[in-house]
C-alpha cells in the first residue's frame, strides 16, 4: 500500500513537472537568440535599445522631449 502510494505520487509528480518547451511560432529561433545574448550581457543591448528609443523620440517629438521629461519627473 505504501509503495503504491509512493509510485502514484512519483507518477503524478513527473506529469506536473514535465513541461514541454514553449514556442512562439515562427519567431522562436529569433527569441532564443535574443534571450541567449540578454542572459549573458544585458547591459550593452539595453543601452543600445535605450539610445534607439531616445533617438526615435527626439526625431518624432523634437525639442519638446525636454518638456515631456520634466513633466514626467514632476510626477504629473
Amino acid at each position: 500500500m505504501k509503495n503504491n502510494n509512493r509510485q502514484a505520487f512519483i507518477r503524478r509528480w513527473q506529469e506536473t513537472t514535465d513541461i514541454p518547451p514553449q514556442t512562439i511560432g515562427p519567431f522562436t529561433p529569433y527569441y532564443k537568440e535574443l534571450t541567449k545574448r540578454l542572459k549573458v550581457m544585458p547591459l550593452p543591448i539595453l543601452i543600445a535599445i535605450s539610445l534607439i528609443l531616445v533617438g526615435g523620440m527626439l526625431y518624432l517629438i523634437g525639442p519638446a522631449i525636454t518638456s515631456y521629461a520634466s513633466l514626467l519627473q514632476r510626477g504629473f
